[in-house]
């Protein structure tokens, strides 16, 4: 019993590391927003399909991760899938903003500003991928003793 306990305290946890992922995504998104606006009041219109495209990534992300959410309520933390998902986007998503530090991404270019939340959501995303591991590793050890 304290096996499945200690298992559901690590989906659980990540269960809330990827919604905290998702509010921040969301949460650089209203950023993204509030300068185009700024812009936008300014008169400057060039930045404005760039501003369109980080704020619908952003929110797609922000919205990705609730749905990982609620995949693994829905398997009862028991499938691969969104584990591997998971891991997936997030390591998307941490190759795009390095892409987007370094040699430059479609449409947006090269940005030079860190913030706060790019390195709270990089370091969320990095335990969401530690934390997706170590349960992807106890579904296939639980399958193990279940066939032995």
């Amino acid at each position: 019993m304290i096996k499945m306990n200690k298992n559901l305290t690590i989906v659980y946890i990540l269960c809330g590391i990827l919604a905290v992922t998702g509010i921040v995504y969301f949460l650089v998104a209203y950023g993204e927003y509030e300068d185009w606006v700024e812009l936008l009041s300014f008169g400057i219109q060039d930045e404005t399909t760039e501003k369109q495209v980080e704020i619908s990534l952003f929110i797609i992300s922000g919205l990705i991760y609730f749905g990982i959410v609620i995949w693994l309520v829905k398997t009862r933390f028991i499938k691969k899938s969104p584990y591997i998902a998971s891991i997936l986007v997030s390591v998307a998503l941490i190759l795009t903003y390095i892409a987007s530090r370094t040699v430059g991404v479609p449409i947006v270019g090269v940005e030079y500003y860190v913030g706060k939340l790019d390195m709270i959501s990089k370091i969320l995303q990095v335990v969401v991928i530690a934390l997706s591991v170590v349960g992807l590793y106890k579904i296939h050890k639980s399958l193990h003793t279940l066939q032995a």
